[in-house]
């Protein structure tokens, strides 16, 4: 094998892990949104504890639905 195959391969497996690694980040990106989502929503229901809520009848009039 030349060496200018073995740079070639070697430059196709870098840019095979570049690719993997931004997939990577954009899960993990994801992942921490869903958590952090999910923290506010639990904040928010601990919040509003005991408050009276809306009703779905109520909440669409609002909205114009």
């Amino acid at each position: 094998m030349s060496t200018t195959t073995l740079k070639h391969k070697s430059s196709v497996d870098l840019d095979r892990q570049i690719r993997r690694g931004k997939a990577v980040l954009r899960e993990l990106r994801a992942a921490l949104e869903d958590l952090e989502d999910h923290r506010e929503l639990v904040a928010a229901k601990k919040r509003n504890a005991g408050k009276p809520g809306t009703s779905l009848r109520d909440a669409a009039k609002e909205l114009g639905l």
